[in-house]
């Protein structure tokens, strides 16, 4: 009989027992959901990181492409600059050194004038040289001619 006892007195307790069963299932329900929430949390955050620093890693990649993007279409553009700059530098390279070249035959035709020049002067002078030697021997003759004659006018007033 004390088997009944029990059954008897076990069914309060089994009731209460069911009661705090039922408790401790809901508070380890509870804390499982806690835990599960806290887990969501922890993953959702880890996720969040993640795809920020992935996000991160992507602009600076994104980035650095279109910096070279940026770089090639600069480099293209300044190799055309420098291939206009170069025909327009031997442009202005071919116009002066006609421009020389004409500066150096007009000095040569000048020089060439100036030595024609010269010769012609240097021969008139030359001439006039003459000219004046002639001249200087005719008035010598003329003034020794008279220089006799006055001598011989004077010895003939001597005499």
């Amino acid at each position: 009989m004390p088997d009944k006892r029990r059954p008897r007195a076990a069914t309060p307790m089994a009731a209460e027992d069911g009661l705090l069963l039922l408790q401790s299932q809901a508070l380890a329900e509870e804390e499982a959901a806690k835990m599960k929430g806290e887990m969501l949390t922890q993953f959702l955050k880890d996720k969040l990181a993640k795809e920020e620093r992935s996000s991160t890693l992507n602009l600076h990649k994104l980035s650095t492409q279109w910096r070279a993007v940026l770089r090639d279409a600069k480099d293209k553009e300044l190799r055309q600059d420098i291939e206009i700059l170069s025909q327009t530098f031997a442009r202005v390279m071919d116009c002066k050194d006609s421009v020389i070249e004409s500066l150096a035959t007009d000095l040569e035709e000048a020089e060439e004038q100036h030595a024609q020049a010269l010769r012609s002067h240097l021969h008139n002078v030359d001439r006039l040289l003459q000219l004046q030697r002639c001249r200087l021997t005719c008035m010598e003759e003329g003034y020794s001619a008279q220089l006799e004659a006055l001598k011989m006018e004077l010895e003939a007033e001597r005499y």
